[in-house]
């Protein structure tokens, strides 16, 4: 579904008028969500008012000229409406017929009341018109609304500045070199894929809001999407905190989207934050040296207490998805990958990763919770390995970090 909004969004007002169309019908579907990420790109309320009632109100005679059939065995069969929720709408009804249209905007009961309409044969100029009032009142309300919401929160008027950041170890170094001065929040949730992630029209507007957006730069879902949230949000900085970093490549010219799994790399990440808010906020420019100067001793202390638990440590270790290639290239390891540039391995390459294995001997497979499956129990099973649970989206980085290198000793 959300992928279908953001299509819509894509579409400006034409995505309205259509959106607004399928919600007016009997097919469920939020036209609010569209007119939510309209708003938060910039386009002003009125036209989405206008569309969004012409839709709305097509939509809705859709439902008429249906009802107009009298055909209920049809309309419960195909249209999913029960009998006793178009009765209810009669009842709601009572001798007001035509003008009870108006009350169409309501959810759930709204696409009875204007099947019933059609059902009773009711004037359609008026049920037409009465239907209007209704659905144009409701945008003018939604639109307005939100607009004034937006005007009270708006940077220029919260005590605290907002930032946005893709994944929750860039949320872990944002907090601690802005410290009090922004509020920060994550667009991809925990337990979800950054890869094929997909940015809600509620998020799309806070982003708006925000402003800067730090991004990993090479993720799947930021690749796909940047382009159209930079549209969204015209005001935010967006940075790419990876700026700096030597990337690897995995197979065909893709580079590895997890830089921060690396102390080196983290610096730099850091160091790039710091400069993008000290640009956006120069009073502030000697807080966040501080900070950063603190945040940079965390990462020197991580950095010894990894160089120390590694130290002459076997330096091959299983993964299923290959989230470690940094940390491995730092600390003079190597990583036996199970999943093929994104997929699933054949029997062929899963046997050949199996007798890579048993010549290079790990004793540790490592594995995300968002990617288990049977593959990891055989491969674990065939190379007498012990399967160790991580989390690289950890918001927790330093101890992320040295849960992998201990699990590795």
């Amino acid at each position: 579904m959300d992928s279908i909004i953001a299509f819509l969004i894509d579409w400006g007002a034409w995505g309205m008028l259509f959106s607004a169309f399928l919600a007016g019908s009997f097919l469920p579907f939020s036209s609010e969500a569209v007119m939510l990420g309209l708003l938060a790109a910039g386009v002003h309320p009125w036209p989405l008012i206008l569309y969004g009632t012409v839709g709305n109100v097509a939509g809705g005679l859709f439902n008429y000229a249906i009802g107009r059939q009298g055909r209920l065995d049809w309309i419960e069969k195909y249209l999913h409406v029960k009998p006793e929720k178009l009765q209810r709408a009669q009842r709601f009804m009572g001798e007001r017929g035509a003008l009870m249209g108006f009350f169409a905007f309501l959810p759930f009961i709204g696409s009875a009341i204007t099947i019933a309409l059609g059902l009773m044969r009711a004037n359609l100029l008026l049920s037409t018109l009465s239907i209007t009032a209704g659905k144009f009142l409701r945008y003018v309300l939604l639109a307005m609304s939100t607009v004034s919401l937006t005007a009270c929160t708006s940077p220029t008027a919260k005590s605290t500045q907002t930032l946005m950041v893709s994944i929750e170890p860039l949320r872990y170094f944002a907090e601690e070199i802005a410290g009090d001065r922004f509020q920060v929040t994550t667009m991809v949730p925990q337990n979800s894929n950054p890869e094929t992630y997909e940015p809600t029209a509620q998020q799309m507007m806070a982003l708006s809001e925000s402003r800067l957006f730090f991004m990993v730069g090479e993720i799947g879902f930021e690749r796909t999407w940047a382009k159209r949230l930079q549209q969204n949000a015209p005001q935010t900085t967006f940075v790419n905190t990876s700026n700096g970093i030597k990337l690897i490549a995995h197979g065909h010219g893709i580079s590895d989207p997890h830089t921060w799994m690396s102390c080196r790399n983290a610096n730099i990440m850091a160091r790039n934050m710091l400069q993008a808010l000290t640009q956006c906020s120069p009073k502030d420019s000697s807080y966040f040296a501080k900070n950063f100067q603190r945040l940079q001793q965390t990462i020197a202390q991580t950095h010894q207490a990894l160089t120390a638990t590694l130290q002459g440590k076997h330096p091959a270790f299983l993964i299923y998805h290959p989230s470690l290639s940094y940390f491995a290239h730092e600390y003079g390891l190597q990583q036996l990958t199970i999943e093929e540039e994104g997929r699933e391995p054949s029997a062929l390459q899963l046997q050949q990763l199996i007798e890579t294995a048993r010549q290079r001997k790990p004793r540790v497979l490592f594995m995300q919770k968002e990617f288990a499956n049977r593959n990891i129990r055989v491969v674990a099973e065939s190379t007498h390995t012990k399967i160790v649970e991580i989390n690289p989206l950890s918001y927790q980085w330093p101890q992320e970090m040295r849960h992998i290198a201990q699990a590795l000793q």
